[in-house]
């Protein structure tokens, strides 16, 4: 079943809102975190997030209006930056190590710094390439 332009893009705006706020909720953490005289950063969940965000607006909002058109590489870009967008809270869960009984305090315990990207954080963020890569591919490829 093939959706229409019309019902696509009443996908767009929702996808984009949720994008900003979880960039937004970030900006916010670093605030208060330099603040407070800590390192800041963007884990790599929030640089894909912003990433995936400039895509959708380029391909969903810019393009269609310059050329009228709708193509399936909009479509795909759709599909892949909601996975994205699923899998950011993951991915960030992984960047405080919250699926491991000890968290972060490894780090502490070692008197080492916390790394910029840790082991789960990188599954997470790999694991969400490869399966926004399959998803935008198979909507490329659908009839």
């Amino acid at each position: 079943m093939q959706m229409s332009a019309d019902n696509v893009t009443r996908l767009v705006p929702p996808l984009i809102a949720l994008q900003f706020a979880a960039f937004g909720w970030r900006i916010n953490r670093e605030i208060s975190v330099g603040d407070a005289g800590r390192k800041t950063w963007l884990p790599l969940a929030d640089t894909l997030n912003v990433v995936s965000m400039l895509s959708v607006i380029a391909f969903l909002v810019i393009i269609p209006l310059a050329t009228d058109a709708f193509e399936k590489v909009g479509r795909a870009v759709l599909a892949a930056g909601y996975l994205l967008l699923s899998f950011h809270p993951i991915t960030m869960a992984g960047h405080y190590r919250l699926f491991s009984k000890l968290g972060r305090s490894i780090y502490a315990h070692k008197g080492k710094d916390y790394p910029y990207a840790t082991g789960q954080e990188l599954f997470f963020f790999v694991l969400s390439l490869f399966l926004a890569a399959g998803c935008a591919w198979l909507v490329v490829r659908s009839p």
